[in-house]
């Protein structure tokens, strides 16, 4: 808008932008709103940019007076303006919004409380500028110390406590927290954190689940291993639930990224297993031809695959076999060495459970050949001889194996 002649009460002092949101502080003085806000509450100065005066009172009054001109001038100019200024003003109010959060450190009630908190959550999804002065004013550290302060057998029986631990989670969730600040408050509550999404992602409200289960995984993709060992069972009844939910791929994803970043540690497998992990995994699987889920489930299976227990529990399911042979050269090379990857294992060690007459009757032994004639992936391939050498002689004496497959 160089080329215009913008009026000049129009022009920001401290921006020297044509203001958006025009705000006037106690001094009479106006500025844009988002950069007063810097001013003030990123940069803590306590005087007027212009008069120098200093400020006891921070509040910001909307100058609509102001804002009505700049519209009609932009209304009256609308050709010529590259850059059409916003017409809707922005509600975020750094001195209400402190009041929002006094009334939350220092709830009068319960109910007070709840209804501070979605206050909080409405001002922050307003606008993607809103999260700036909350992650500033440590709103991150107190909706986790909210988070992990309720007993979740308290939650349990009290109804009040666990919509408080969902009001100040969806919160959490609503501030988009960066990978750090997760870790942090994970080191800060020592990872009680933890335990507490875990529950709600078992017991909480559709949304309050879908939530958890996104922050769990940004907490669990970043964490040390001492925070993903150890792991009580309700996390992996909770993620059986979410991965058998029918409404939430998004949640579904990160139940399975969870699994992939803690299941290699400690007594996860065992518990994992022990939750029916496997079995609902396998029957995903099934009903599932999206690539980046296939994967996802497979490389999950592959880990499963590395532990007798895991191995165990596959080769105790009457589908697995078929379900992953299906898998094979129909969604993409990365799938193609994960399935054939699980199949090697399960014909390794479970040879003797009857899963080598399994591959001939689902068709998984001809999946094998076939990757190894197609143009598979030069890992795949050796896994798929690896196969084809521990049981071909077996396999080419039945009458259900495709001769014309034999190499």
């Amino acid at each position: 808008m160089d080329d215009l002649n913008i009026p000049p009460f129009f022009i920001c002092p401290i921006s020297l932008q044509m203001m958006k949101d025009p705000v006037t502080l106690s001094t009479g003085m106006t500025y844009d709103r988002e950069s007063i806000d810097l001013w003030l509450f990123t940069y803590k100065r306590n005087a007027c940019p212009i008069t120098k005066q200093p400020l006891t009172d921070f509040s910001l009054t909307p100058n609509t007076t102001l804002l009505r001109l700049i519209q009609s001038w932009c209304n009256d100019n609308s050709s010529k303006i590259i850059s059409m200024v916003e017409r809707t003003t922005p509600t975020f109010d750094i001195s209400i919004f402190c009041k929002l959060l006094d009334e939350v450190r220092e709830p009068k009630s319960q109910i007070s409380l709840i209804k501070s908190l979605r206050k909080i959550r409405s001002v922050i999804e307003e606008s993607d500028g809103n999260r700036s002065y909350p992650k500033e004013a440590g709103v991150v550290s107190l909706m986790a110390s909210l988070i992990t302060d309720a007993d979740p057998q308290e939650m349990w029986h009290l109804g009040d406590s666990l919509e408080t631990t969902e009001e100040a989670m969806n919160v959490l969730f609503a501030l988009k927290p960066s990978p750090e600040s997760l870790k942090k408050v994970t080191e800060e509550t020592k990872g009680k954190i933890v335990d507490s999404l875990s529950w709600v992602m078992q017991r909480g409200s559709y949304h309050a689940r879908i939530h958890a289960s996104l922050l769990l995984k940004s907490i669990f993709k970043e964490v040390e291993d001492k925070y993903k060992t150890g792991l009580k069972p309700e996390i992996f009844d909770s993620i059986v639930e979410i991965l058998k939910d029918q409404n939430s791929s998004r949640a579904k994803k990160a139940a399975l990224v969870i699994l992939m970043e803690v299941i290699r540690m400690g007594r996860n497998m065992t518990r994992a297993v022990e939750a029916g992990v496997v079995a609902v995994i396998v029957e995903l699987l099934a009903e599932m031809n999206e690539r980046q889920s296939c994967e996802i489930m497979l490389r999950v299976l592959e880990v499963m695959c590395m532990r007798a227990e895991g191995r165990t529990a596959l080769a105790a399911h009457p589908a697995s076999v078929a379900v992953v042979s299906t898998k094979i050269l129909r969604v993409s090379q990365v799938a193609n060495e994960r399935a054939v990857n699980v199949l090697l294992q399960l014909c390794r060690f479970c040879a003797e459970g009857g899963v080598v007459k399994e591959m001939i009757e689902v068709g998984g032994a001809a999946m094998v050949v076939l990757v190894v004639q197609a143009q598979c992936s030069r890992k795949a391939k050796e896994m798929a001889k690896e196969i084809l050498g521990l049981h071909l002689r077996t396999w080419s004496k039945s009458i259900c194996f495709p001769a014309h497959l034999l190499p």
